[in-house]
């Protein structure tokens, strides 16, 4: 018993030292500040619309019309939510005072749990899951926002340290007979739990390179299981994995059935049309690409990360830092513009926020662990390390890059691959870990060769990183200390750019060699204090443990200061989003002219790339990573290359907000529906989007007859009725899930909607009763409309999302009631063996 309250004491003084760090670094939070956080504030700019229906009626839609003309809500979190009680529980626990300060004390915990459940000594996990928490990665993504990502991340360490006890115990039992029926199955549990929480945050490829890691650690234990004769166990592993994964995916049912379903019509699903804008302006710059049935590959490799810009894993500032990276007073960059922040960056992406630093000691103890950890988590470890690595190559390493973004399931719905290195992180944090758990174990055995084994793989380790630093600082001086955000630059300030150039690349030099000669002198700490232990002098694992803890924090903590420090937060009030003197004016003039529903083109923006302007007015743009592909597709063919007139016209763009932040009112544009007077049909989507550039809207509809041509099969369009009208009749408050039109013909008329088609989750009536309608124009509705007067009603009415709550609901259920029972049963077995054995004594 005294050694129960011993451990629960221990862990209990670990986790109120994760949560000091965690305290002490989002100190801020606690006086009532925020972060600026650039993602966050996109989030709110696209859910603002949604949310704040939700907060007048209580009802929750599934659309956002803000952005894009219109699209579903799902990616943004917007809509109603799956009811996944088990990822609130976690999310209410750690975040009770910010959603940032949460996830980054989870990263911590997680990493904790998972290493202990795997026998590692609390204090070498505590160690560790601060040195994963603190990796400079983890703290830049929670300061761009992206905090769906982070909590994905979390759960990745959680997800291997599961699978590695169902295997441990399998392996256990084919090697002493005894099966570990404690560790199979509780490792089953904790992999069903882990896997459930990480998709429900719904950041599928963090999950997807989870996956990747998980497949290679099966496959090592695999190999490991024929060469040592416990296949049979091994497959009874595989077949735990296997149930907890159906838990894991049916209790996210909803989330992962919702996006495949979406994901489908987004620009990840692929391209219907093989034309490109060359068809239409002679521009041959996009001829010869080859075509995917996901993102095209120069959009997804975008971020990819350098092969020598891998080496701010070990050391931060090789190339720059990031492209706003703070300087001090002495740079030459502050004498000379009197800035904080310069843009050091040099590297190979169009531009960062900051490097992916693992730690230098981070990086010294994973060599060091090739040499001292054995057996399969040594192998698997090593090979997880070198794909993420690869894999973050993306354009830069493209025999192999190229080949799996055609062929590997799935790969291509993805982009950024410089995010793979996240799996980086956690393999080499892990191995660390284990590297520092076998010198601690070889010494207490008190094997004087091991030692000397020991010594030698210290030498070879501190020799392979020390070389790499000071090889760098050797070459240092041959760098051109340029990199591709210099040519954008250099466009912007013209003759004034070679000298600009030539401080930037100063700070640039002075950066390499700083961080060089640091992540040196933190290498040659660590070796001596290793060095030290493994050699007998010093006696207690504390004393090799408090001391590498210490340097590995100061090391990270020292670098992630740059990213956010106490100059990254702000008071609540200034995150509030406020009116541009342009949104004004278009709320006047629209007042002025009785405009209601219209659409906005803003101009005096990143009009494709920025969703602020969404909280104000509908828009033409916004910002999503995961738009309609469709609609990507009127973007690139009529308005980011040329604007097309009579595209606007179609998608009601009523106000245009010109460079200098001019409003213009829109004569043209064709209000929230119209009769036209014809139909064109057409072969397919390439004549489809093609003949946009040859039409009057207001006049004539296309329409692509390999999917519509049934519809309007024998319907001849009388358009002598110069009495027929469609109008929309505006709904207050604005329901962005629910349209209502009045119309009136003499004749059956085709009418075209300014509304995006997406057949899914809308469905028509017409006076109360189920109406068919189409698709128009590439993008738009459009339905035949019968003669006489009738209610026109389009509802958004997402049955898929509706379908799958229960499923998830029930899932959920299931899962705790086993989850219960098996920790009833052996909490009673547990004590009906402990009687027992006070009877025997």
């Amino acid at each position: 018993m005294k050694i129960v309250k011993k451990s629960i004491f221990v862990h209990i003084v670990c986790v109120v030292i994760m949560l000091i760090v965690a305290c002490v670094y989002f100190s801020p939070v606690f006086s009532g500040m925020k972060l600026q956080q650039g993602d966050q504030m996109s989030a709110r700019a696209m859910t603002a619309e949604t949310l704040q229906y939700a907060e007048k009626t209580g009802e929750h839609v599934n659309w956002i019309s803000s952005m894009f003309s219109g699209m579903p809500s799902y990616q943004t979190r917007a809509g109603s939510r799956a009811p996944i009680f088990i990822n609130q529980v976690v999310i209410t626990v750690c975040t009770f005072r910010s959603i940032d300060f949460g996830v980054f004390l989870f990263y911590m915990l997680g990493f904790y749990l998972a290493l202990v459940l795997l026998g590692v000594n609390p204090f070498l996990a505590l160690l560790g899951s601060v040195g994963f928490g603190l990796g400079s990665y983890n703290i830049i993504i929670i300061h761009a926002g992206h905090i769906t990502k982070a909590w994905a991340i979390a759960f990745i360490i959680p997800v291997f340290a599961s699978m590695m006890m169902c295997l441990k115990a399998c392996r256990h039992k084919a090697k002493s007979g005894i099966v570990n029926k404690g560790l199979l199955i509780g490792g089953g549990i904790f992999f069903a739990l882990s896997l459930l929480l990480q998709v429900s945050f719904n950041h599928i490829q963090i999950t997807y390179y989870t996956m990747l890691g998980a497949l290679i650690l099966g496959l090592v234990y695999f190999v490991y299981a024929i060469k040592e004769k416990w296949i049979g166990q091994f497959f009874i592993a595989v077949a735990v994995f296997v149930v907890g994964a159906i838990f894991a995916l049916a209790c996210n049912a909803r989330v992962l059935f919702v996006t495949q379903e979406y994901s489908k019509y987004t620009m990840r699903g692929g391209s219907e049309i093989t034309v490109t804008p060359a068809d239409l302006y002679g521009n041959q710059e996009e001829a010869d690409k080859k075509v995917s049935n996901g993102l095209d590959i120069d959009y997804a490799y975008s971020w990819s990360y350098g092969i020598w810009e891998t080496y701010t894993l070990l050391v931060p500032g090789a190339m720059g830092g990031g492209s706003a990276e703070k300087v001090g007073h002495n740079s030459a960059g502050y004498k000379n513009f009197r800035q904080d922040r310069m843009p050091l960056y040099w590297g190979d992406q169009p531009f960062t926020e900051g490097p992916v630093y693992f730690g230098a000691i981070i990086v010294f103890l994973f060599i060091f662990g090739l040499f001292v950890v054995k057996g399969p988590d040594r192998w698997w470890l090593l090979l997880a390390t070198i794909l993420s690595i690869m894999l973050a190559w993306g354009r830069h390493f493209m025999p192999l890059n190229e080949w799996l973004f055609y062929h590997l399931p799935f790969y291509n719905k993805f982009r950024t691959p410089s995010m793979s290195l996240v799996l980086a992180n956690v393999t080499m944090v892990f191995m660390a870990v284990l590297a520092i758990r076998a010198v601690i174990d070889s010494t207490s055995n008190q094997a004087i060769k091991q030692s000397s084994n020991r010594n030698i793989a210290l030498y070879i380790s501190a020799g392979i990183t020390a070389g790499m630093i000071i090889l760098g600082l050797v070459l240092c001086g041959g760098f051109s200390y340029s990199g591709s955000s210099d040519e954008q630059m250099a466009a912007q300030y013209g003759d004034q750019w070679a000298r600009i150039q030539e401080i930037f690349i100063q700070d640039r030099k002075a950066l390499f060699v700083r961080d060089s000669w640091r992540s040196l002198i933190f290498v040659a700490l660590a070796f001596g204090i290793l060095w030290l232990y493994i050699n007998k002098k010093l006696k207690k694992s504390w004393m090799l443990l408090a001391p590498l803890a210490l340097l590995i924090t100061v090391d990270l903590w020292g670098v992630d200061r740059r990213y956010i420090s106490k100059d990254s937060f702000v008071k609540a009030r200034n995150l509030d989003f406020k009116p541009a003197a342009y949104d004004s004016e278009i709320d006047r003039l629209a007042t002025q002219n009785g405009d209601n529903d219209y659409r906005v083109l803003n101009l005096a923006v990143n009009t494709f790339n920025d969703a602020k302007p969404s909280v104000f007015h509908h828009q033409i743009g916004g910002y999503s990573a995961v738009k309609l592909r469709r609609y990507q597709d009127i973007i690139d063919f009529y308005i980011s290359r040329r604007i097309n007139p009579n595209v606007l016209a179609m998608l009601n763009a009523r106000y245009v907000v010109t460079g200098d932040g001019q409003v213009h009112r829109n004569p043209d544009a064709l209000g929230n529906a119209w009769f036209v007077d014809e139909y064109k049909l057409v072969p397919d989507p390439n004549a489809e989007i093609l003949a946009l550039n040859e039409i009057d809207p207001s006049v004539t509809a296309i329409i692509d007859s390999s999917q519509w041509a049934s519809v309007v099969k024998g319907y001849t369009i009388d358009a002598s009725d110069s009495t027929a009208s469609i109008v929309e009749e505006y709904q207050e408050p604005y329901n962005p899930g629910y349209l209502k039109y009045k119309s009136h013909c003499a004749t059956d008329r085709l009418a075209v909607f300014s509304e995006v088609y997406y057949k899914p989750d809308w469905f028509a009536y017409i006076d109360g009763k189920p109406a068919e309608y189409f698709r128009v124009n590439y993008i738009l509705r459009a339905m035949i409309v019968p003669a006489g007067d009738h209610t026109i009603e389009f509802r958004n009415e997402a049955p898929l999302v509706h379908k799958l709550d229960m499923v998830t609901l029930i899932s959920q259920i299931v899962l705790l009631v086993i989850i219960g029972g098996v920790t009833f049963f052996w909490y009673r077995n547990n004590r009906k063996r402990a009687k027992e054995n006070i009877k025997d004594c």
